[in-house]
């Protein structure tokens, strides 16, 4: 085990992936991390569902399908250097929706999040050729951060992946 000069130091070192192995065990972290990401999970499917909750399709050949709620998945657990990941992801097949309109198929996690605009100006039909995005991925991210007792780090990568 190191050594260190202050707390400081100390609070630093246990703030790695390093320190949180050293005192807790690998197993302890690994446990702690799919609790974590089941939480996580669990945040966005809520997140999910309060978008679908927030409209109605209007009749014009769509009909939800669901996929992209269905398709969260959570990957095991991997070592990176000192570092444990887990990602908590959308199973790009099951998340990715063909167009309506005969174009290319379009990854739903990414449009729902960011938004879309269709180039087309001539229609202008809000959830159909535009719209500003919902975010429920950074609403996710926000409220697993308040509820965060393990103190882990969370990144988001990008939804586009």
């Amino acid at each position: 085990m190191p050594q260190f000069n202050n707390l400081s130091e100390l609070e630093k070192y246990l703030n790695t992936g390093k320190g949180q192995q050293t005192v807790f065990g690998q197993r302890d972290v690994r446990k702690a991390l799919n609790e974590a990401a089941k939480l996580l999970e669990k945040i966005m499917h809520e997140e999910l569902e309060a978008y679908y909750a927030s409209y109605t399709p209007v009749d014009g050949g769509y009909e939800r399908t669901y996929g992209l709620l269905n398709s969260l998945r959570i990957s095991p657990i991997t070592q990176v250097g000192n570092e444990l990941h887990i990602n908590v992801y959308f199973d790009r097949e099951s998340a990715t929706h063909p167009s309506i309109f005969g174009g290319e198929d379009g990854y739903v996690a990414k449009l729902i999040n960011d938004g879309w605009s269709w180039s087309n100006t001539s229609v202008n039909i809000y959830h159909l050729s535009h719209y500003e995005g919902f975010h429920f991925v950074e609403k996710a991210l926000q409220r697993f951060s308040s509820e965060n007792k393990w103190g882990f780090r969370i990144s988001k990568n990008n939804v586009a992946k």
